[in-house]
């Protein structure tokens, strides 16, 4: 049904193109012309060439800033971003060979003005050609005195012919009324100058819109757009020993209208400003080895970062990469009761807006649902067109940020779990728990601001995830303690042993991961689940006193 659904979709976006786009969309007509002249040329030059596909980011972007009830900054930007790939030798053995491309993008002009953007094209692709020329040269060099590969899977693999063009934008229609945005964002902002025990109280608000044009020599002819509206408020305080304290909250949506009401963004300020307040003066913790609960944003961060990049094929090509799960399909990685699923397909998962939906991938391909795990058994790879010993054939996951080296990215990872268990049922186990491993707490990690894990076989493969919001759960029925401080930190294999159970909830945390090619959007949604074994460890803090003097717009009140 999801395929004759994409199917018909496909055909209205030919059908209006056909319609309106050709009339409108020069830079199309233009990449196609240039692509196939450098090519011909190049081939002439070289007989090695034989591969070259374009990319183009035509990025709009409406910002407004506000702090402590004042406004920063209004502004906009738009930028095109050209990204050329050529590839030399064979699909076997190519320029790319252990990830060694080089970056050769460049910037196209604004206006559709063909000399201009002719001359841009030509002169980035000579210098990708000539990059490549350079690499493949050396690596041909390298493989006669270097010793047999791990994987001796091909460089690259063909894909099927892409055609698909949405409508041009409407750039009049989708701007947002900046000024009324200035305002919501003034009266969002005066709730943290209220608290004078924070040294930042800001809200950012992004719109972007974003139209993606890719070619290549195999003949597909991609247009695809995308909208999305980020809303950020955050605040910040300082404890006496100098540990800096931030708490954040994002929002984002694909349209601003689907973006929370003003009065129900004021409330969260008004929680996060006080639990601030209250953070100052939590007690530190002191390193931990017990259980504890994961709400499901913490955990949705947890898989992202320590299970995720782990699936991502590409940069198992690489022989420094830990290679964590290479050869570990069709075996037992996480409880039998956790299933995953990376899906660039879904647009809300719960009705929640998520943030790694897109249509085609960086390297022309079309985003695919992929059953990473089915009941705890690993049954695929998050793959690019570069193959794999083992898996071959891209199933959509070729991801940068732009101007960037498409590399395996996550999309929009989704974790479920056959349970009929409350959030209140986990904690239950969690204090049985404690009474069972003699521990007078455990914790509950309410939220998270991010992660890291290494991946590489010259480091630990550790992780570190980074929480905000911590309780000490007690085992003797006292009330939960906010605390600080605390840094959630293991090696992988072992704590996805630890996983004893998740509740039906779900929770979604929509954001960017850095890793690799650059930031690309992506989003985890999760159940809470409970960890019968975490360890934690103190978090790093400055050494600086907070401020001596007041904040000036207090001393003058």
């Amino acid at each position: 049904m999801i395929k004759s659904a994409t199917r018909i979709f496909l055909l209205v976006g030919v059908i209006l193109f056909s319609i309106t786009g050709n009339a409108q969309d020069k830079l199309l007509q233009i990449l196609k012309s240039e692509l196939q002249r450098e090519y011909e040329q190049l081939r002439n030059a070289d007989s090695n060439v034989y591969y070259i596909s374009y990319r183009v980011d035509d990025i709009t972007t409406y910002r407004v800033s506000a702090t402590f009830g004042v406004v920063n900054a209004i502004d906009s930007s738009r930028v095109r971003v050209f990204t050329p790939s050529v590839r030399l030798g064979t699909y076997q053995l190519d320029n790319t060979h252990n990830m060694q491309f080089g970056n050769t993008s460049g910037r196209l002009a604004l206006v559709d003005d063909e000399t201009l953007i002719k001359l841009a094209i030509w002169k980035n692709t000579d210098a990708a050609y000539k990059n490549a020329a350079q690499i493949y040269e050396q690596l041909l060099t390298n493989k006669r005195v270097r010793v047999v590969e791990e994987d001796t899977a091909a460089d690259f693999s063909a894909a099927k012919k892409e055609v698909y063009y949405d409508p041009p934008v409407h750039y009049a229609a989708l701007k947002p009324d900046l000024l009324r945005v200035a305002e919501d964002l003034k009266a969002i902002t005066k709730v943290f100058k209220q608290n004078p025990d924070l040294l930042t109280g800001s809200c950012n608000y992004e719109f972007k819109i974003t139209r993606k044009y890719f070619v290549d020599t195999d003949g597909s002819e991609i247009i695809e757009n995308a909208t999305g509206v980020w809303l950020y408020i955050f605040g910040n305080t300082k404890a006496d020993d100098g540990m800096e304290l931030p708490l954040t909250k994002l929002y984002f949506a694909f349209e601003p209208a689907r973006l929370p009401s003003r009065d129900s963004i004021i409330a969260d300020a008004v929680i996060i400003s006080e639990k601030l307040s209250k953070l100052r003066t939590a007690p530190l913790a002191d390193p931990y080895v017990g259980p504890a609960i994961l709400s499901g944003r913490a955990s949705g961060v947890f898989f992202h970062e320590i299970f995720g990049h782990r699936l991502e094929g590409k940069r198992m090509k690489n022989e420094h990469d830990g290679q964590t799960f290479k050869n570990k399909i069709g075996t037992e990685v996480l409880p039998s009761f956790l299933s995953i699923t990376m899906d660039p397909t879904a647009k809300q998962v719960n009705g929640v807006d998520v943030n790694g939906y897109y249509r085609f991938d960086d390297e022309g391909v079309m985003g695919q649902k992929v059953d990473v795990v089915e009941n705890g058994i690993l049954k695929n790879f998050l793959m690019t067109r570069t193959p794999i010993n083992g898996v071959s054939g891209s199933n959509g996951h070729a991801r940068t940020a732009p101007g960037g080296i498409p590399e395996s990215r996550q999309s929009n990872l989704i974790v479920t779990g056959k349970t009929d268990k409350t959030e209140a049922d986990l904690r239950s186990m969690l204090i049985e728990e404690c009474k069972k491993q003699g521990k007078p707490f455990g914790y509950y990690f309410a939220d998270v601001q991010g992660g890291f894990t290494n991946v590489g076989r010259t480091t630990p493969n550790a992780f570190n995830v980074i929480p905000t919001e911590v309780y000490r759960v007690y085992a003797d029925g006292r009330p939960d303690e906010l605390v600080r401080g605390v840094d959630l930190i293991g090696t992988p294999l072992s704590m996805f042993m630890r996983i004893a159970a998740c509740s039906k909830e779900m929770d979604t945390f929509n954001g960017s991961c850095g890793a690799g090619s650059g930031w690309v959007p992506v989003s985890a949604s999760s159940p809470a689940i409970f960890v019968d074994l975490i360890e934690t460890q103190k978090k790093s803090k400055s050494s600086e006193r907070p401020p001596v003097l007041p904040r000036p717009d207090l001393d003058h009140e």
